[in-house]
Order: structure tokens, then sequence, then C-alpha cells
């Protein structure tokens, strides 16, 4: 990214950007943040997408469930992940069943 390469070699420098391109740059922040954040869990994490398609719901049903207490997500950045054993436990599933 451009904005990315012109603070590294400058990092004192007084630039005006257009809002798609602060858009971009702190949406690449957000998803380095998350990516290093999931890759230290020993468990693998589902996005919310994931859940919703996994389970065949909607999100309204997805908030519902973890406002409930029916399904324990974990906000990492803005967005919220579903560790594998709680979907394991929601199917029932147990250690290595797949």
């Amino acid at each position: 990214m451009v904005l990315e390469k012109l603070l590294k070699g400058n990092p004192d420098i007084n630039i005006t950007v257009n809002a798609g391109d602060l858009m971009e740059f702190g949406q690449s922040i957000a998803n380095q943040a998350a990516n290093t954040v999931l890759s230290k869990h020993e468990e693998k994490m589902y996005s919310r997408n994931e859940v919703i398609e996994k389970f065949k719901i909607c999100s309204a049903t997805l908030w519902r469930w973890d406002k409930i207490g029916l399904i324990q997500g974990k906000k990492i950045g803005n967005r919220r992940y579903y560790p594998e054993s709680e979907i394991k436990r929601l199917t029932g599933q147990k250690g290595g069943e797949k």
C-alpha cells in the first residue's frame, strides 16, 4: 500500500489522505492485529461468517445466541471470533470427533 510505504520511509511527514485510503490503511492495521492475536490462540477460532455458515443461521440469530450466553465469542479488535471448543459444544462433538 502506498500510504504504508510513505509512512515507513518518512515517519515525520505531514500528509493529506482521502477517506478511502485512510479506511484501507485502518483496515490493514486491524487485519494485521487480528491475525497476530489469532495466531497466538492454541485452538482454531471461527469468524462470525464461518459460524453463521456452519449452523445455517442468520447474523441476528448468532448475535442473540451470543447475547444470551448460548455461545461464547471473543472480541478481537472490532471483530468477534468463536473458539472451536464452543462450536464442538454446540454440535455435541467430543474432543477428536469431526
